[in-house]
């Protein structure tokens, strides 16, 4: 998988060893499709990495939201509010800003590293990653934490060493992520899928882990967990019942794309992915239906990287 499809955290993984391991995201109704804005991150030559855009779903009216060096990012319920994660030196914390880039506010502070913020379906919590160390730093792990959206009463979930990812279910009482065991011979981590409570309690596995597995969505209904799989794979994104059963294909790679990324619109209706071109090689953000078919190209600024997308 190119370095444009990881989150800074996966990538850090690839590279480090630790004693223990190898080591290596129910809202209201949403606009109509005309009108309704996505975001993603934009390569930026200057920056030397991504920062935050948005757009409506027809890829017109392109806002740029942030001058750092941004990745994920997610709306809130309500959709007046975009948190997402940004760089500061080599620490890296997570923002709010309204769908303009106005009123920006930093949400997490201190050292090391706060990434991929998901707002839980009430709009009081944000559930994210994070650790105390950069990634270059000895001891680096990442684990599950939540904060209120006005920044305060974080509390930290998982302790078991390289959690990542996470999201919510519908009705806000669970949440999905991902845990990394290793990296293969590749440097491509190794990583199951989980499901815990909301307060952290009765964590199980979904998913066994397997090469690749990453960037887990819970679908409206709240009947599927969608995730990204092993880079190259006809598979591309596969779907999970969160009590383990019915793993199977979701969005199969086809002739012109390989997939990553998949977020479903509030509706489950339709599912936004990251699409990598496999005839010009450049990463792209496509629309599917809500069954992973009829791709629709919606950013494409070739030879420019895209990736990240949220709606």
């Amino acid at each position: 998988m190119t370095r444009h499809r990881r989150s800074r955290t996966l990538l850090a993984l690839v590279g480090a060893v630790t004693a223990v391991l190898i080591v290596t995201t129910g809202a209201n109704a949403a606009p109509s499709c005309s009108t309704q804005q996505l975001t993603f991150g934009r390569y930026d030559p200057e920056l030397g990495d991504f920062s935050l855009w948005s757009a409506r779903l027809d890829g017109t009216h392109r806002i740029r939201l942030s001058r750092a060096v941004s990745w994920f990012s997610d709306w809130s319920p309500d959709r007046r509010t975009i948190a997402y994660d940004a760089l500061d030196g080599a620490d890296e914390h997570l923002h709010l800003t309204d769908p303009q880039g106005g009123h920006r506010r930093q949400l997490t502070f201190g050292p090391g590293i706060q990434e991929v913020p998901r707002w839980s379906p009430d709009g009081r919590l944000i559930a994210y990653d994070a650790s105390d160390l950069t990634p270059d730093q000895e001891g680096f792990s990442t684990s599950i934490w939540v904060i209120h959206a006005d920044g305060t009463r974080p509390r930290r979930l998982t302790t078991q060493g390289f959690d990542v990812e996470p999201d919510w279910s519908p009705d806000g009482r669970r949440i999905v992520f991902v845990r990394i065991t290793g990296v293969n011979g590749a440097g491509v981590q190794q990583a199951g899928v989980w499901v815990m409570d909301a307060d952290g309690s009765h964590q199980h596995q979904v998913a066994p882990a397997r090469t690749g597995a990453q960037h887990p969505d819970w679908s409206p209904d709240g009947r599927w967990i969608a995730f990204t799989t092993e880079p190259g794979s006809a598979e591309s994104i596969l779907r999970v019942h969160p009590d383990g059963t019915g793993l199977s294909s979701l969005i199969p790679a086809t002739a012109r794309y390989q997939f990553y990324k998949s977020v479903w619109s509030a509706d489950g209706d339709a599912i936004l992915v990251g699409c990598n071109d496999l005839h010009s090689h450049v990463d792209k953000i496509c629309r599917t239906d809500g069954q992973g078919r009829h791709v629709r190209l919606v950013i494409d600024e070739t030879p420019t990287f895209v990736n990240y997308p949220s709606w």
